[in-house]
């Protein structure tokens, strides 16, 4: 089995703003045609989003299914994380994740496609660089153990808000059970030039390619990898 994996901070909050953003971002999304897509950021009928649900205008708007995943409330309304597939969710669960700052959480679901189940797993870690170093440790000890449980094939995706040679990034491969897919010296958050925005895979899976997508109205480029599952 061969999937396309895909990573989007999609900046949810410039909606407010820009009316145009979500449909860009849609745009964006679909013409990667990924089978499975993870996104941060994502607002619903708050204030940013103009009381709009993001996660279901986005699947609307690319023909896929969707689960939003809240992390806290915001403005009137919920934001968190979500994923988008054009296979079916079978299962969703919400991990809330440890550490001062803005509330952050692990969405855990469970897709089947092509006739395989898999689990993936969509986070967005404490921003802050230095400042909230410790608050991104303590997610990733927590995210590593939640995800080194699952019985099945497993991927991970998101914002993890430091660059591939953290600290952070050391400890969270050192789980063991999760590798990096595809090349992490391209930027993905131009303002800042720096690498933020990653696909992790689980025992099993072979990366064919890997790339930035230098595209869309967000203040992050989309990650995407394709990938095969390697039968057991």
């Amino acid at each position: 089995m061969k999937l396309k994996v895909m990573t989007y901070n999609i900046r949810g909050d410039a909606a407010a703003r820009r009316p145009d953003h979500i449909p860009k971002i849609a745009e964006t999304i679909a013409a990667i045609q990924p089978d499975l897509v993870a996104l941060q950021e994502v607002h619903c009928r708050n204030r940013f989003s103009a009381r709009a649900d993001q996660a279901a205008q986005i699947a609307g708007l690319t023909g896929l299914n969707v689960h939003f995943g809240r992390s806290c409330e915001m403005e009137g309304g919920d934001y968190g994380n979500a994923v988008l597939t054009r296979g079916s969710i079978e299962s969703a669960r919400v991990h809330p994740l440890p550490g001062s700052g803005e509330p952050r959480s692990l969405l855990e679901t469970g897709v089947r496609i092509d006739g395989a189940e898999i689990a993936f797993f969509v986070t967005h870690l404490a921003a802050w660089g230095r400042l909230l170093r410790r608050a991104r440790l303590e997610q990733i000890a927590v995210l590593g153990d939640i995800i080194g449980r699952a019985t099945m094939p497993h991927l991970l995706a998101g914002d993890f808000n430091v660059p591939p040679p953290a600290g952070e990034m050391r400890t969270l491969l050192g789980h063991g059970h999760l590798r990096l897919c595809g090349d992490a010296r391209e930027a993905t958050f131009p303002l800042t030039r720096q690498r933020l925005d990653y696909i992790f895979g689980g025992p099993g899976w072979e990366v064919i390619d890997s790339e930035v997508v230098r595209r869309g109205p967000s203040d992050h480029w989309p990650v995407t990898a394709t990938l095969a599952l390697r039968e057991a």
